[in-house]
């Protein structure tokens, strides 16, 4: 037998041998022997009584730091692969798992420093292309409206429709208040403010209280990701080994959780925590996106001179915008607060600046306009900033 054919044979016989032991054939793709569902069953049930924050400590985190990139100084440009600041940085290489077969995204980890923050504060990172995580849509064949795939879709778009499976809900929360808005964010693995690339290889389809709880800082994803860019910025010397690893069941599109790991340089931070991808009153499906309802979602607009279908612009862009937390009888005031949430406004010094201001003409005189960051209100109150209280608020 030739040295080629042996060869063949061996790595034949490896990919039938993990096949059997997942018990199914993962679809064709350039990394089809590659899956990141990790448990035949789900293995902690999520109830609001019991975890009101979406997430739980599981204990300290285990982390190897061998298993991490290492730390290095470069400059800002070099690192960022942009911009013209020759500024030296301490950072690291933040690791992204490859598309499995199933287009889902796998484990990301690096070292989180305080040069990585300071480089993301006061802007957010535009999203790369191909850029929606998987579950984010549904699959049609048109002819005969069979199910079909991501892959069918990239395969041939003109045979097959893709349905957004994201829809506008009301979810009660835990303090009471009621979030009016959609039910799903593209959900960072590694957050933007801690340095997260904005790609689909860091993302996925996470309900907005996976995401962000009860919008307080405190729940969900930004329960850890708050605690370590917390401590991080009162001690800037400190670096953290962070690792976020969504878990999917068997096909499953859309995690049951993310288990994220933290440890920091000074061992004060140390733990493992377990994210809920669910919300209060409904049934995600997992295994598609979406809800298990019947909800009738409209199939998105398209035409057949251009397979580039455009999202919907009300759907929230990033993992941090912020959520109105409103009570039941508030419900008429949801609209006017929704918008402005979106409302742009300046912040100066590179948007290191603590205060935000509404109209550049009330800004200053001696303020630097070059220097001016604009971002959402929601963004800028998420990052700790006020309105300046020097300009008039009407």
């Amino acid at each position: 037998m030739s040295k080629l054919r042996r060869k063949w044979l061996s790595h034949s016989l490896v990919a039938l041998a993990m096949t059997l032991s997942l018990g199914f054939i993962p679809n064709a793709q350039p990394h089809d022997s590659v899956t990141y569902a990790q448990e035949t069953a789900v293995t902690q049930d999520w109830t609001l009584a019991q975890y009101p924050d979406y997430y739980v400590i599981e204990g300290k985190s285990a982390i190897q730091k061998g298993d991490f990139p290492q730390l290095k100084t470069t400059t800002e440009k070099v690192y960022k692969k942009s911009g013209r600041s020759t500024k030296h940085v301490t950072v690291s290489d933040l690791q992204y798992a490859d598309l499995d077969g199933y287009n889902r995204s796998g484990v990301a980890y690096g070292i989180i420093t305080k040069d990585m923050i300071d480089m993301s504060a006061g802007s957010r990172e535009k999203w790369e292309n191909d850029y929606n995580p998987s579950g984010w849509f549904s699959y049609q064949f048109k002819a005969d409206g069979r199910a079909a795939t991501e892959n069918d879709y990239k395969h041939s778009p003109r045979q097959v429709k893709r349905i957004p499976n994201n829809q506008e809900v009301s979810i009660v929360l835990s303090n009471g208040k009621v979030r009016h808005g959609y039910l799903f964010d593209r959900s960072h693995l590694i957050a933007d403010s801690l340095g997260g690339r904005p790609y689909r290889n860091n993302l996925i389809t996470g309900t907005r209280t996976q995401n962000v709880g009860n919008n307080d800082r405190k729940g969900g994803m930004q329960y850890i990701e708050n605690k370590v860019l917390t401590y991080i910025n009162q001690n800037p010397s400190v670096h953290v080994y962070y690792k976020a690893e969504p878990v999917y069941v068997g096909t499953e599109l859309a995690p049951r959780y993310v288990v994220v790991s933290a440890l920091s340089s000074d061992g004060v931070i140390d733990e493992k925590v377990r994210v809920f991808n669910t919300a209060n009153g409904f049934t995600i499906d997992f295994q598609n996106g979406g809800l298990l309802s019947d909800v009738t979602l409209e199939e998105e607009t398209t035409t057949d001179s251009d397979d580039t279908l455009t999202e919907d612009t009300k759907e929230p862009a990033t993992d941090e915008e912020g959520t109105d937390q409103i009570s039941p009888d508030a419900a008429t005031e949801d609209t006017a607060t929704d918008v402005d949430s979106q409302r742009i406004v300046y912040v100066a010094s590179n948007g290191s600046s603590p205060v935000y201001w509404y109209h550049k003409e009330n800004l200053p005189a001696g303020v630097n306009l070059d220097r001016l960051v604009e971002m959402t209100e929601q963004d800028a109150l998420s990052r700790g900033k006020k309105h300046s209280s020097a300009e008039p608020t009407h």
